[in-house]
């Protein structure tokens, strides 16, 4: 009976073992002109697995006889055809009413309201600070003069204008819900447009098996006047296209070092000399000696 309790026991250890070394990030996005964050999507994969397997790929090539690189390469084509570990990406299901609000709602390559500037008045009187003391007619003078040259600028850099930016940002958010972890990136919204939603997100894992970072870019850097047009997002079945990877750091070359010990000096200040094994235990071993003597062995049993 206790022999399957601890065989129970350790069974639902190694699942529970199994069970932590999932994990599941949450995948959230927003545009820069909205306040909050939608979820899109879940990326599932095993920790421990893809660290295992990335250490082995990432270690450096030996560089000390043609033999030991020979076999260090043989050994890289043999984890080349190995089967990577799964890392899935899957997008949420939307709800009717969901679909409409996103489709209304998160529209790319939205160009950026231009606000105008609202000009600073000209001074016109001295003023006092806090402490009801009144500034100096050079102080005044001194002001009035920065205002003019302020002005100046606006008008010869055509400053008149605020423009926020051209084009809005796809902003995209990861968390991990299980320690309270997020992070976020974000790129022009028309380079998903350029790149037809080709996403490629890279998990940085610690030595720990947990992510702390990543990185989020799409197949193309730039952006062309095709691309920059408005695209209302109708469905999330644009981003089927997630690759994703991971990557493990190296740990640095660790200083070596001598653990200090203590010294133990004689009588004439000098170190002592390190006594053998005899000279330190032999008040245990000859009373263990003498027992053995007299006591002898077990008493002969007589034939019956």
């Amino acid at each position: 009976m206790k022999l399957n309790t601890f065989i129970l026991a350790l069974t639902l250890a190694a699942s529970v073992q199994v069970l932590a070394e999932e994990i599941t990030l949450g995948v959230y996005h927003k545009l820069s002109g909205h306040e909050t964050y939608e979820k899109r999507g879940e990326i599932r994969f095993d920790a421990d697995e893809w660290f295992s397997y990335k250490q082995q790929r990432e270690q450096p090539t030996p560089s000390s006889t043609g033999a030991s690189k020979q076999k260090h390469q043989r050994q890289q084509q043999q984890q080349q055809k190995q089967k990577l570990p799964p890392i899935e990406y899957h997008n949420i299901e939307l709800t009717p009413s969901a679909s409409m609000t996103l489709a209304e709602e998160f529209i790319l390559n939205v160009q950026a309201p231009i606000i105008p500037r609202e000009p600073e008045e000209e001074p016109q009187e001295k003023t006092t600070d806090e402490n009801g003391i009144m500034e100096s007619q050079e102080e005044f003078d001194q002001r009035v003069t920065d205002w003019k040259s302020q002005q100046e600028e606006l008008e010869d850099e055509d400053l008149s204008l605020k423009t926020p930016g051209s084009y809005g940002f796809y902003q995209i958010q990861l968390r991990d819900d299980s320690r309270k972890w997020d992070a976020m990136s974000s790129i022009k919204s028309c380079l998903l447009l350029a790149s037809d939603f080709q996403e490629e997100i890279t998990l940085h894992l610690d030595q720990n098996r947990e992510v702390f970072a990543f990185d989020y870019y799409t197949g193309a850097y730039k952006c062309e006047d095709e691309h920059k047009k408005e695209f209302p997002l109708t469905s999330l079945d644009h981003f089927k296209n997630v690759k994703v990877d991971v990557a493990t750091g190296h740990a640095g070359p660790k200083a070596r070092y001598v653990r200090a010990q203590a010294v133990k000096m004689d009588e004439t200040g000098n170190p002592a000399v390190e006594k053998s094994f005899l000279q330190k235990y032999w008040m245990y071993i000859v009373p263990a000696l003498v027992i053995m003597m007299f006591t002898g062995g077990e008493p002969e049993k007589t034939a019956a």
